[in-house]
């Protein structure tokens, strides 16, 4: 039985919906990174996919996660700009010595398109993933969770 941390950033909820359906899956304590850039209205839109395309940091409040007795990061982010979210950047910055030699999950919130360059970029700059899961906005509840199940069950 894994041992995870779950850490998020949400913008519109759809990923704090799914890190706490990941905890009830999986247990281990949830975690949501504060942030602290305005994203709003379309120069939100514009200057949130700048940041995610050129993986630039932004400011975020660090949630302090206890990451020393857990197995498993399971990371939920949102793709921007086919990349990840700026804000989960910053945060595995600051962690990223604290993670590795753990399992890496992400689950990815999107609108169904690949997740291909979100792993290249984040294997990159990051470390190695043990799995991706791609859970598109439009989904049912029920989809969701049964996604969720069957990523997180053979994890």
């Amino acid at each position: 039985m894994m041992k995870p941390a779950i850490v998020y950033v949400t913008r519109t909820g759809h990923c704090r919906t799914l890190a706490e359906m990941a905890s009830r899956i999986a247990g281990g304590r949830v975690w949501e990174i504060g942030d602290k850039e305005r994203r709003n209205g379309f120069f939100g839109f514009i200057r949130s996919g700048r940041q995610s395309t050129f993986n630039m940091a932004t400011p975020i409040e660090d949630p302090n996660a206890d990451l020393h007795d857990i197995d498993t990061l399971i990371l939920v982010t949102p793709i921007w700009a086919g990349k990840l979210a700026p804000p989960v950047r910053t945060w595995m910055r600051s962690h990223v010595e604290e993670v590795r030699g753990k399992r890496i999950l992400l689950i990815a919130s999107n609108s169904g398109g690949s997740t291909v360059r979100l792993q290249q970029s984040f294997e990159k700059e990051f470390l190695p993933i043990d799995g991706l899961l791609s859970v598109p906005i439009q989904l049912s509840e029920e989809q969701k969770l049964e996604k969720l199940e069957a990523f997180l069950g053979k994890s």
